[in-house]
């Protein structure tokens, strides 16, 4: 069984720490979302110690289950109106983030959140950056003004004194490196940009900080040769060390960023299925088994009652000849439920099949009435019934064509739930 070792460092005291490497160290591995998509998610942040996320220009806020899971998103229309790119730092009713290029920050009010300003950093104001090796007096400091190509993915340590942040600015290590800004005594200005020096940084990229506590600093970096793309690094900012890639369950041959800690669960953003989507850790159960070419998932012992087919399609199983649902099925409705609802921008059509023994007749009534079964369950859970539609569909399109055996039926009795969009 596949071991996660995960070393999180001080995300909390070192009590809490130890429980969070306890927690996760066995049993479990690095597995996509459910509420992944077809389009990309990325931008994972903290809102008022949830996790958010961008998908399609919209940012949601999302609510997390008991298995590390998201369970629910609600899309924050007035944070999407603000055109943040990548991730996004909090302070207090402030939110901090990068547009084309250069970081702005926007203070939420009672009316909501209010006009955005150009963030007050020592060396970048009032277009100076096209100075060069200039030095300027105001205001009783000196500052030399530096080159930037632009300032990315900030995000701020606990006490709120310092902003971390990848931009890429001249007389760095190359590519985007991991710089700081140290907060003012006036509150509302941020002192020139510091590099992290080249402990951290490197010729290759290095982007996403995320800062556990206010001690230990979780980033992206393409320096490692042992994979491919971007991988998750973790160091220790108090004593300088070398930075670590942490486990190589959750590094992968593809692009691995965007590492954040929400109610003490890890999530982070990967390429390694051929999409930019949004990972965590999920418990291994027992038996589980890969048992076709398109990816059928068997979650529990026979009899098979629910089944992830693909990342858009789930299927649920009847007993012969019957319309209620299997006993256990009946337990594991949330677990369709925040299918779903994880998807609030999504349609779903429910489709009921039979297996091929009876009239077509007969099968065309069962396989309706089963659908709808499922239908008016998600509906009394909350659903709304615009987004769905049912349909029966008898005998005509068997998962097992010539089945023989009760196993083979067991297949074709079946209901499934696919995302439209």
């Amino acid at each position: 069984m596949k071991k996660l070792m995960l070393f999180i460092g001080a995300v909390l005291f070192s009590s809490a720490m130890q429980a969070i490497e306890r927690r996760f160290a066995d049993d479990y591995t690095i597995a996509q979302s459910r509420i992944s998509t077809s389009k990309e998610e990325s931008g994972l942040s903290l809102l008022n110690g949830k996790l958010s996320f961008n998908r399609n220009d919209t940012i949601y806020v999302a609510e997390l289950n008991d298995s590390f899971d998201i369970k629910k998103v609600v899309p924050m229309l007035d944070l999407s109106n603000l055109g943040i790119e990548g991730q996004f730092a909090q302070l207090g009713s402030i939110i901090i983030y990068s547009n084309k290029g250069e970081l702005y920050q926007v203070e939420q009010t009672s009316k909501g959140w209010g006009h955005p300003q150009k963030l007050k950093m020592e060396g970048l104001g009032g277009g100076r950056t096209d100075v060069v090796g200039t030095s300027f007096a105001i205001r009783r400091w000196t500052y030399k003004v530096p080159v930037v190509k632009g300032l990315y993915n900030p995000a701020v340590s606990k006490n709120g004194k310092r902003l971390y942040f990848s931009a890429e600015i001249k007389d760095g290590f190359g590519g985007r490196d991991i710089w700081y800004s140290e907060r003012k005594s006036d509150g509302r200005t941020w002192s020139a940009p510091i590099n992290l020096g080249e402990t951290i940084n490197t010729t290759a990229n290095e982007d996403y900080p995320f800062i556990a506590g206010d001690s230990v600093l979780y980033f992206a970096s393409a320096i490692d040769d042992t994979l491919k793309g971007m991988n998750i690094f973790k160091a220790w900012l108090k004593n300088n060390s070398k930075p670590q890639i942490i486990s190589a369950d959750f590094n992968s041959d593809g692009d691995d960023e965007n590492f954040v800690v929400v109610n003490e669960c890890p999530f982070l953003v990967s390429n390694r299925g051929g999409n930019m989507d949004i990972y965590r850790p999920e418990k291994l159960r027992p038996n589980v088994a890969e048992i076709s070419s398109v990816d059928i998932v068997v979650r529990d012992t026979t009899p098979i009652n629910v089944v992830k087919k693909d990342y858009r399609t789930y299927v649920f199983y009847f007993d012969y000849n019957k319309t209620s649902l299997i006993d256990s099925y009946e337990a594991e409705l949330n677990y369709i439920y925040e299918f779903v609802s994880g998807n609030p921008e999504s349609r779903f059509t429910i489709n009921g099949h039979t297996d091929t023994r009876g009239s077509v007749k007969y099968n065309l009534q069962l396989s309706t009435k089963r659908a709808k079964i499922v239908y008016d369950k998600l509906i009394q859970m909350g659903v709304d019934k615009k987004r769905l539609k049912y349909s029966g569909f008898g005998k005509s399109q068997p998962d097992i064509k010539n089945a023989a055996t009760e196993e083979d039926h067991q297949k074709n009795r079946r209901v499934e739930i696919i995302k439209l969009d």
